[in-house]
């Protein structure tokens, strides 16, 4: 029988852990969340978690229910890059109804990531010089890092002020903030140039924290812009 998903245990923790432990950690606490052995799949039928739990988990978090998990017709969507981080990506049938518990547990994640990919540029940036100018001081890139983080602080007050487990957001507004960081998480990575790109780069992170967004934010309405 179908029970309720428990709401996100703190979210600044979630949040913490996806700043500053890896990848996979992130995942494995988002989705612990919803309880042991538990893969919770987003609004179009997708989960990405590190591969341990794909192939261990008996239960499925879906439209905010846990059930049963059932395998037969799950499709293996993983890419080589998150097999190579130890995640993995399933399909399953399209579940009804979306989880308003989930959908805010999961920008905080992202939330964190991005944070974690900051770290990562300016101490990029400040090991750098550009004549006599560390690059994270030269006007220009000086001014995109503040940009970053305005960018952060706005989607932080935004969730903060709707509370746990993040209650006040609806679908818009949930997308919105998806949306303000993946904007935040390019520019950051743009800053990289090719370094960001390369496999043992924070593009990595980034690619999966962009993913995060496409797997489990609300679907968008047709003709509707951020």
């Amino acid at each position: 029988m179908p029970v309720p998903l428990a709401p996100p245990d703190t979210p600044s923790a979630l949040r913490t852990i996806a700043r500053h432990d890896p990848t996979h950690r992130a995942l494995a606490a988002l989705h612990r969340r919803a309880g042991a052995d538990t893969l919770v799949h987003g609004p179009a039928g997708h989960a990405l978690a590190p591969a341990r739990l794909v192939a261990t988990a008996t239960r499925s978090g879906r439209a905010g229910t846990i059930v049963d998990r059932v395998t037969a017709g799950e499709r293996d969507v993983t890419t080589p890059l998150l097999a190579r981080m130890g995640l993995a990506a399933v399909h399953s049938a399209v579940p009804e109804g979306s989880d308003r518990s989930w959908d805010a547990a999961v920008l905080w994640v992202r939330l964190g990531m991005t944070e974690r990919l900051f770290d990562a540029v300016s101490a990029y940036l400040g090991e750098r010089s550009f004549g006599d100018t560390r690059l994270n001081k030269h006007p220009v890139l000086k001014d995109t890092l503040a940009e970053a983080v305005v960018g952060l602080l706005r989607v932080e007050s935004r969730l903060s002020d709707a509370g746990e487990p993040g209650s006040g957001l609806d679908d818009a507004a949930l997308r919105v903030l998806h949306h303000d960081l993946g904007v935040t998480g390019r520019s950051l990575l743009d800053l990289l140039g090719a370094y960001g790109l390369t496999e043992d780069g924070p593009g990595a992170g980034a690619y999966v924290c962009e993913l995060l967004a496409d797997l489990y934010a609300p679907a968008a309405y047709s003709g509707e812009t951020p």
